[in-house]
């Protein structure tokens, strides 16, 4: 795999605990440390703005008024079967 090349001055407290984090936890160099803490952490983040195009999501949808799916089980799941009892009828009845 490709690979480029970074340099990265570090305060001395840092790189103390990135040694003992590779003591420590057997990683065979302080590369493999700071690339698995760097793929958390972005790992962390893309989980971070995904729910927060999430919640983006949901503010939206209750400012248009819901999905006016019904208030009870039976209404949400009687409305589901209609809209798709439609979008057959729309989409793919041609094809029976």
């Amino acid at each position: 795999m490709p690979s480029q090349e970074i340099t990265w001055q570090v305060p001395e407290d840092l790189y103390r605990e990135l040694l003992w984090a590779q003591e420590e936890l057997a990683y065979p160099s302080l590369i493999d440390v700071v690339s698995q803490a760097v793929r958390r952490r972005l790992a962390e983040m893309r989980r971070e703005t995904w729910r927060r195009e999430f919640r983006s999501l949901q503010r939206q949808v209750r400012s248009a008024g819901g999905f006016d799916l019904g208030e009870t089980k039976a209404q949400v799941v009687a409305n589901l079967r209609e809209i798709r009892r439609q979008v057959f009828e729309e989409e793919y009845a041609h094809l029976y």
